[in-house]
């Protein structure tokens, strides 16, 4: 009995930290796996061509589980509201997971990339170009990363300037 829970114990230490990092959401994961396919990315056709024939693959065998999780998926639909119902992305979901595994594969040759490749060409970016990013990323309507303008305590006189909401 002890034996057992010690086993348990030892498994759970070592599978909780890979599992952590996942808890936060899949909305990063999903992201870097479509950076791992994108030809703007920077990444070569050494990473791009095992993410993309991996993540065509994994698409190919989620299609017959899609079939089989029709069932499920149906109910799924059925239990949303109908303006929010979305049939592609309801009956592929796990067509979509597979895909985004099977994309994966191109992890371990973006590392080796990484390594070998752009760490040593990479140039490290000057202040202008940061400036260029956050004014890119600024003009955006629907920034990924909102951001909301500080505005100086003091003006160029000296003297405090309100905020434009008129608050104190």
């Amino acid at each position: 009995m002890r034996r057992s829970l010690r086993s348990r114990a030892a498994a759970a230490a070592l599978v909780l930290p890979l599992i952590a990092p996942m808890a936060g959401g899949c909305a990063p994961l999903v992201r870097y796996t479509g950076e791992l396919v994108d030809s703007e990315s920077g990444r070569t056709w050494f990473t791009r061509a095992p993410a993309g024939i991996g993540g065509t693959l994994g698409f190919l065998v989620g299609l017959p589980v899609d079939v089989v999780a029709m069932p499920v998926s149906w109910a799924v639909y059925r239990s949303q509201p109908k303006e929010t119902r979305d049939v592609m992305s309801v009956f592929l979901f796990p067509s979509f997971v597979l895909w985004k595994v099977g994309t994966l594969v191109g992890s371990p040759f973006d590392a080796v990339e990484w390594v070998v490749w752009r760490s040593w060409n990479e140039q490290p970016m000057t202040p202008a170009q940061r400036e260029a990013i956050e004014r890119e990323w600024d003009e955006k309507e629907y920034s990924e990363y909102p951001v909301k303008p500080i505005y100086p305590a003091t003006g160029g006189t000296g003297e405090r300037v309100p905020p434009p909401d008129g608050s104190r």
